[in-house]
């Protein structure tokens, strides 16, 4: 019965931050593009608050949204009976890197290729290599599922020696970085358009401030979105004994899922997926 009752507080939990990403999706990508990048009513908005604006669409774009149940499942199933509220914001923090990181490798390309980048909006137009990422990021994601399954944990050794506090501190900066990458097809021609609008009401400090604000935007919602998990932990913690096998099996299973489910829907030429997530584009 107790591990029963456990697998209902981790599905709970997660059904929590689902229904964040379900808002965020809807009423943050959804409505940028209808409101904002359809019109095209940047004039309306200062830099800074259009790069806001545009974080948080990336954020919650269908390509991120689709890993959210996994990047979840990640966190719940290896966090530790005493999970403290600190450690939740570190863990988030380390998570928010790898994705500034892969911000800061789409700016390159940006800044070198300029319009020239070989990002498309619809996402079933995208270059192979940028399929190839997606496609790859989805087989990342099932194959850290299918590691937790079978109580294997990824060989990071290289990473231990920056992010030496915690026992999984390391994965949170890789999911972080595969979350990101499977986002590439959404965030990257969003971040081309804003800063190519930066560059074109501005100057290469005002593109600059606009980059740093975009990245910081998803930076610090996927510590909201960490934090949250935590907070959420916390109230169901004093019911649980321990963190059962149980839970652990089930998280593996959801990222399993997903990441899989990325990787068919890629493959598969993303018209199955632009038609459930890009209605605009029907």
């Amino acid at each position: 019965m107790r591990e029963k009752a456990h697998l209902v507080y981790f599905i709970a939990a997660l059904l929590v931050l689902v229904t964040i990403g379900l808002a965020g999706y809807y009423f943050g990508f959804l409505n940028f593009i209808y409101k904002v990048m359809i019109p095209g009513t940047f004039s309306q908005y200062n830099v800074l608050v259009l790069s806001v604006i545009f974080g948080t669409a990336a954020f919650f774009s269908p390509c991120a949204f689709t890993v959210l149940p996994a990047y979840v499942s990640n966190y719940l199933g290896k966090s530790e009976r005493k999970e403290q509220f600190s450690r939740s914001l570190y863990l988030g923090i380390i998570a928010a890197l790898g994705i500034i990181t892969v911000n800061m490798v789409i700016g390159l390309i940006i800044a070198s290729l300029g319009a020239a980048t070989p990002f498309a909006k619809d996402p079933r137009q995208d270059i192979p290599v940028i399929l190839g990422i997606r496609a790859l990021a989805g087989l990342l994601i099932a194959a850290l599922g299918i590691a937790a399954l079978i109580g294997k944990q990824p060989n990071l050794h290289f990473m231990q020696k920056i992010f030496s506090r915690f026992s999984f501190s390391q994965n949170m900066y890789a999911y972080g970085i595969i979350y990101n990458a499977a986002a590439i097809g959404c965030t990257g021609p969003i971040l081309l358009g804003l800063i190519l609008y930066a560059y074109a009401s501005g100057s290469f400090a005002t593109a600059l401030t606009a980059f740093a604000a975009f990245s910081l935007t998803m930076g610090t919602l996927m510590v909201v979105v960490t934090a949250l998990t935590g907070i959420f932990k916390q109230g169901l913690i004093k019911r649980m004994v321990e963190v059962t096998p149980l839970i652990k099996t089930a998280a593996a299973f959801v990222m399993i899922i997903a990441g899989l489910s990325m990787f068919i829907l890629t493959v598969e030429g993303n018209n199955l997926f632009v038609q459930i997530f890009f209605p605009y584009l029907k």
